[in-house]
């Protein structure tokens, strides 16, 4: 028999009530309307707001069987896809000023005005700040641009910082001065501080990066997979195929497009590409039985433990992180997340008969 009720989750980093307002609309009303009334008896399409902490209402309710449907940013539903088989299923296109893209931007940024920086490799002893871990743009593809550049942020830079979801926060201390730079989306830059553009030092610029044959609007350190939904392998392929038909019917002229910012549906695009930048940052991982899982995206406990130090380096101790910044007097704003060089070089082995040589030479001349 038919499915009675469908369960959509959501999530986007503003408070629960306000994302309730942004996508019920689509997800709950236009759904019934679109596909419930298909049915006899209706089917009714029910849209409940997400969080993505491991205990989460997703991860929680994906286990009890009790959401059919997710939407999120691409490293949470690349892990919660991997975790429980779930399936990529739909991708918006995004309005981003007077255009339009079916994918996102990471901008690695410091101010213009700040002439020590010209370079991602002249971050190395600077302050940086990040957004969260599932977060593609502010994170994971952030640490994985690094990386190819030579840098490791827990080893090279003076402070790491997390703000989470508060982009805002992240934003207007690069602007001040109390970051030396930081990782952003660009569409989000775009729509709050297009102004401050001009005073940004993008770095590995791309003025006209492609994106399938078409050019991303604005300047960006590289592009990235979107906003994304993942489904339930458990749903039928007939009813995938009525709800998809019903996303893509849907244009920017319609109210719930509008409230959401969206040009269009199109089926998704492979989430592969996060999840792998996932797995290098330790975000991903997998246990003993090879089980997959992902660390939860802002707990300061499952930071540390994402933590993948170079093999020369070993991580500090949880309880000592807490103590690193204090002790090289580089203050941590209240409400943030911060690391202070967590990676430290190992100690070199010194054998005996270096010893011995060594004492030799210096009592000896020999």
């Amino acid at each position: 028999p038919p499915m009675s009720t469908f369960i959509v989750g959501g999530w986007q980093p503003v408070a629960p009530s306000e994302v309730t307002k942004m996508m019920a609309p689509m997800f709950q009303d236009y759904l019934n309307e679109a596909v419930g009334k298909q049915y006899d008896p209706p089917m009714n399409f029910v849209f409940q707001p997400m969080d993505m902490d491991l205990s989460s209402s997703s991860r929680v309710r994906i286990m009890q069987d009790k959401l059919h449907m997710l939407y999120g940013v691409p490293g949470h539903i690349a892990c919660k896809a991997a975790e429980f088989s779930w399936v990529p299923f739909a991708t918006p296109r995004v309005i981003i000023g007077t255009s339009t893209a079916g994918c996102d931007a990471l901008v690695i940024f410091s101010l213009l005005n700040n002439t020590a920086i010209r370079k991602i490799e002249d971050l190395k002893g600077k302050k940086l700040g990040c957004g969260y871990l599932y977060s593609g743009t502010t994170y994971l593809h952030g640490n994985q641009q690094m990386l190819e550049h030579g840098l490791h942020i827990f080893r090279d830079m003076a402070q790491v910082r997390f703000y989470g979801p508060d982009y805002e926060s992240l934003h207007q201390a690069v602007m001040r001065g109390d970051l030396d730079g930081g990782f952003a989306t660009s569409s989000w830059i775009t729509k709050t501080h297009l102004r401050d553009m001009d005073a940004f030092r993008i770095h590995d610029r791309q003025d006209a990066a492609m994106f399938e044959d078409e050019v991303y609007p604005s300047p960006v350190s590289r592009l990235t997979p979107t906003y994304g939904v993942i489904i339930s392998s458990k749903i039928s392929w007939q009813l995938k195929a009525k709800i998809l038909d019903a996303l893509e019917a849907l244009n920017a002229s319609h109210p719930a497009m509008k409230l959401m910012k969206f040009a269009g549906w199109r089926s998704s695009v492979n989430f592969e590409i996060s999840y792998k930048a996932a797995e290098l940052a330790g975000v991903a991982y997998k246990t003993g039985d090879g089980k997959i899982m992902c660390r939860d995206p802002y707990n300061r406990m499952d930071i540390w433990m994402s933590i993948k130090c170079p093999s020369d380096h070993y991580k500090v101790d949880y309880n000592e992180t807490l103590l690193q910044c204090a002790r090289a007097g580089v203050p941590c704003p209240a409400g943030v997340v911060c690391f202070c060089k967590p990676c430290v070089m190992k100690p070199q082995n010194i054998f005996l008969w270096e010893v011995v040589v060594a004492l030799c030479g210096a009592l000896y001349g020999v």
